[in-house]
């Protein structure tokens, strides 16, 4: 009797071991489980952080589409007006008109031009 008692004890002792691991191997699984619904949390919150990030750039992309066409406009605009201003006052025009001013001899003393700046002595 006393080989079966060693028997059992061994026996229980290989039962405990073994249920002392399934213990462990479950404490680990609730905690996998338990950081997986962290995880899910965490991915939950940067999807919606995400979400609001691309709403904001697409926000942007959509002013500088608008920029670029009010930018677009204005140098049409502006293109448009420098071509009636060379019609109206074509260069030839202009450059003559300089030339006969600088052609002219002052009166009055001793002026000289130098650049916009008179000189009188």
């Amino acid at each position: 009797m006393a080989g079966r008692a060693a028997d059992r004890d061994i026996l229980l002792e290989r039962l405990e071991k073994k249920l002392a691991e399934r213990e462990k191997e479950l404490e680990r699984l609730k905690k996998m489980v338990v950081d997986g619904d962290k995880i899910a949390e965490i991915k939950r919150e940067i999807l919606h952080d995400l979400r609001g990030e691309f709403r904001k750039v697409a926000e942007l992309e959509a002013k500088v589409v608008e920029l670029s066409k009010t930018v677009e406009s204005l140098m049409s605009e502006i293109l448009y007006l420098k071509a009636e201003l060379r019609k109206d006052y074509p260069i030839e025009r202009i450059e003559r008109e300089d030339l006969s001013v600088q052609e002219e001899p002052e009166e009055g003393g001793k002026e000289a031009k130098e650049g916009n700046i008179i000189v009188c002595d």
